[in-house]
């Protein structure tokens, strides 16, 4: 069975090939350079919140990155599960269902009002996960800039 635990520096190497497969799956074409950026500040400071690792005996199996946030609607705090990535041979364990799970905990000693995520709409499996464990399809419309 699996483990969730909070990633420390160390284990920047290891959760960034579970990145490269991310990124890989989905078509995301972010340099290493670009995801070191991103994981560095997140892995230090856990005001920002939180990459949680599975480990499966010595290998890593997956990875969730949650967020913290505020927000009016939602009352107060509210989160953004930004990704959640679980490896091929270890999917259809429990793995993603571990990881919700923990981080949902963690949410919750935050007084977390409300979790948000985003999927692919042609990744049913993620969203049978996601319905499974009680999130629901939203109208709005996610929009962005880079700036």
């Amino acid at each position: 069975m699996a483990s969730v635990r909070r990633a420390i520096a160390s284990d920047q190497d290891a959760v960034l090939g579970l990145m490269r497969g991310y990124c890989d799956e989905v078509g995301t074409p972010l340099s290493d350079e670009h995801l070191l950026e991103a994981l560095g500040p997140l892995i230090a400071n856990e005001q920002i919140g939180d990459l949680l690792i599975a480990e499966q005996g010595e290998e890593l199996a997956g990875y969730l990155v949650i967020t913290w946030g505020w927000g009016i609607e939602s009352g107060g705090a509210e989160a953004l599960i930004d990704e959640m990535f679980v490896a091929n041979e270890y999917r259809h364990q429990g793995v993603g269902t571990l990881l919700m799970t923990e981080a949902q905990s963690r949410a919750s000693a935050r007084d977390v009002k409300v979790i948000f995520l985003e999927t692919e709409q042609n990744n049913p499996e993620s969203r049978e996960l996601y319905d499974r464990l009680g999130f629901e399809i939203e109208s709005s419309i996610w929009m962005s800039k880079r700036i």
